[in-house]
C-alpha cells in the first residue's frame, strides 16, 4: 500500500505534474504570445505610416509655399515622398487650400488614408490615418 500524498516528499508529489508545464506552454504561445507579437507589428507598421504621412505633407506644403499654388509640381513631391516611404500614392487622398496663395498666405496640406490593422484571434479593421502641414506662401503673385 502507498503512503497518503500528503506524507510523500516535495519532489515525488509533483511528479504527476511534470507534463502541466508543457500542456500550458503549447496553449499560452499560440493564444497570448502570438497576437501580441502581431500587435508590435501592427503598431510599428501605423507609426512608419504617420511618419511617412508627415514628411510628405511637410514636403509637399514646402513646394507649395516656393510655388504658391497646388501645381503637378506639388503633388508629384508628395506622390515621391509617400512612394519613397513604401506608401501607394493612389491609396492617399490629397488636400491642398487655397489652389493659388498670395504672398505670407496659409497653403494647407493635407493627407489622409485608411490602413488595415489585423491582428490574429482579434479581427481586422481599418484605421484612418492623416496628417495635415501649415506653411505660407513665398510668391506674390
Amino acid at each position: 500500500m502507498r503512503p497518503p500524498r500528503h506524507a510523500l516528499p516535495a519532489w515525488q508529489r509533483r511528479r504527476g505534474e511534470a507534463g502541466a508545464a508543457a500542456v500550458e506552454a503549447v496553449l499560452v504561445v499560440p493564444l497570448v504570445l502570438i497576437p501580441v507579437l502581431f500587435a508590435v507589428f501592427i503598431f510599428g507598421r501605423l507609426a512608419h505610416t504617420r511618419i511617412v504621412l508627415d514628411a510628405a505633407a511637410a514636403a509637399g506644403a514646402r513646394q507649395a509655399a516656393v510655388a504658391g499654388a497646388d501645381t503637378p509640381t506639388v503633388r508629384g513631391r508628395i506622390a515621391t515622398e509617400l512612394r519613397d516611404g513604401g506608401l501607394d500614392p493612389t491609396h492617399v487622398s490629397v488636400t491642398v487650400e487655397p489652389s493659388v496663395a498670395g504672398w505670407g498666405e496659409p497653403i494647407r496640406i493635407r493627407l489622409a488614408t485608411d490602413q488595415e490593422a489585423g491582428i490574429p484571434f482579434l479581427g481586422t479593421w481599418p484605421i484612418p490615418m492623416s496628417s495635415e502641414f501649415v506653411t505660407r506662401s513665398e510668391v506674390t503673385h
